[in-house]
């Protein structure tokens, strides 16, 4: 089976498999082989089940001849980032420590993913607890951009990105605390989703902050997405996807999303551009700086990581450095008057809201993600508070937000913009996000790898 039938959308391969025209057990044979030949160059990997994945598809087949085929997720194979329970298999969350953590019961997104038929291929690598957007991990090492193995794929999700981006797995569950779904997908032009918070369940999703954990897919195409999130939460999705964008009114906010190299923002206003031209309205509006946000979130942050992790944080201390193992520290009152600022900022956003149907940013401001090392813009080496500055409001704000490529830099770097709206308003993200997908072909190119 060749690379390019691997690197088709999910839905296609899902209509393939509908006609008949390849079974489940050839398409996850091909991809086993597709990983066992890139792995190795790109470590997204780690527990690969190429047995377990062989076994699932066998029974989808027989499921399918039997007429009891599950939807257009039948078949199909998946991965999960390692911070989703998988019974009787590992899930380490990225730290080797622990290795011997076999739960007892899948998470909520397990079972769904199973529900619908999927064929789990394996866990993949990620940031040592799903924290920062470095690609890095200290014991299982470093994840690679398929575009480009010099660079990193971003993360935390970067071993679930890659894997789509390379044809190793038709979707991807990632979790996103900051922008953990969203910059993978920027760098290795795939889709990401993060949903309204507690939309799709984080029930047996490893623990890092709760009220800014979400749950989130990656995938290849828009339409892929809202396939996904329909299986996850059994809303509807897809219908929305053939509605027409004129007339959608989409904001900006000029004070925050001038920051970024070059070529992030010419890829913008190129995307800005192509928006119009669909009939979108570009409307300028205000909403509060990531400057503004940042000591809140971390407040946050932190503090529900200490309460989440304080056992291992305690029995495992050189697991985490001094800054993780002082959110133990961190006062009730701080707590509460972060969250108080929290509702400030939710009005805000929801005063801008008001006006548009869509907020419109870059993703992320780098075009290649260095492993430890961030790029020089402007005469100033960018920070991590830089490096999430368009996507970590949407956490803490709790609201839906995608990211797709807008354009390449170069042949081989992808760069990604984002779209976000009203909490539950995921139809009409994915309703643009399709648009803009079917004017332009950006999502159809591939890494040579």
């Amino acid at each position: 089976m060749s690379r390019e039938l691997l690197l088709r959308p999910l839905r296609e391969l899902s209509r393939l498999l509908e006609r008949r025209e390849i079974s489940a057990e050839e398409l996850a044979r091909a991809a086993i082989e597709r990983t066992e030949a890139i792995e190795k160059d790109l470590n997204s990997y780690i527990t690969f089940l190429p047995e377990r994945a062989l076994e699932e598809a066998r029974a989808r087949d027989r499921e399918r001849a039997q007429g009891e085929a599950k939807g257009p997720l039948h078949g199909i194979p998946v991965s999960l980032k390692d911070v989703f329970d998988t019974a009787g298999i590992a899930s380490t969350a990225g730290a080797r420590f622990l290795e011997g953590r076999i739960p007892r019961t899948d998470a909520e997104v397990t079972r769904r993913l199973s529900r619908a038929g999927a064929v789990l291929m394996g866990k993949s690598n990620l940031n040592k607890f799903a924290g920062g957007e470095s690609g890095e991990n200290p014991d299982y090492g470093d994840m690679k951009n398929p575009w480009n193995l010099n660079f990193s794929p971003s993360g935390s999700s970067g071993g679930s990105a890659a894997q789509v981006a390379a044809g190793m797995a038709a979707l991807s569950m990632g979790s996103d605390n900051g922008g953990s779904v969203r910059n993978p997908a920027c760098v290795c032009g795939a889709v990401g989703l993060k949903p309204t918070h507690g939309l799709v369940s984080t029930d047996g999703m490893f623990p890092r902050a709760y009220s800014v954990d979400h749950a989130g897919t990656l995938t290849r195409t828009a339409e892929d997405a809202a396939v996904a999130l329909e299986a996850l939460t059994d809303g509807d999705y897809t219908s929305a996807l053939s509605r027409p964008v004129k007339g959608l009114k989409l904001g900006i906010a000029r004070n925050v999303f001038r920051l970024g190299e070059p070529e992030v923002l010419r890829v913008f206003d190129s995307v800005v551009k192509k928006l119009s031209e669909l009939g979108c309205e570009i409307v300028d509006v205000e909403v509060p700086t990531p400057e503004e946000m940042m000591p809140a979130m971390y407040t946050i942050f932190f503090c529900e990581w200490g309460v989440a992790h304080e056992p291992w944080m305690r029995s495992h201390p050189e697991e985490y450095d001094g800054g993780a193992r002082a959110a133990l520290l961190i006062s009730a009152a701080d707590y509460l008057k972060a969250q108080q600022q929290r509702r400030l900022f939710q009005n805000r956003y929801a005063q801008a809201l008001a006006k548009v149907d869509l907020l419109v940013s870059p993703t992320y401001p780098i075009v290649r993600r260095e492993h430890r090392r961030f790029p020089v813009v402007e005469g100033r080496r960018l920070t991590l508070d830089d490096a999430l500055r368009y996507t970590m409001p949407y956490d803490l704000m709790g609201l839906p937000a995608i990211s797709l490529t807008g354009g390449f830099a170069e042949s081989d770097a992808p760069v990604g913009f984002q779209l976000a709206s009203a909490a539950f308003q995921e139809a009409k993200v994915l309703q643009a996000a399709h648009a803009y997908q079917s004017a332009t072909d950006w999502h159809e190119r591939h890494p040579s790898i």
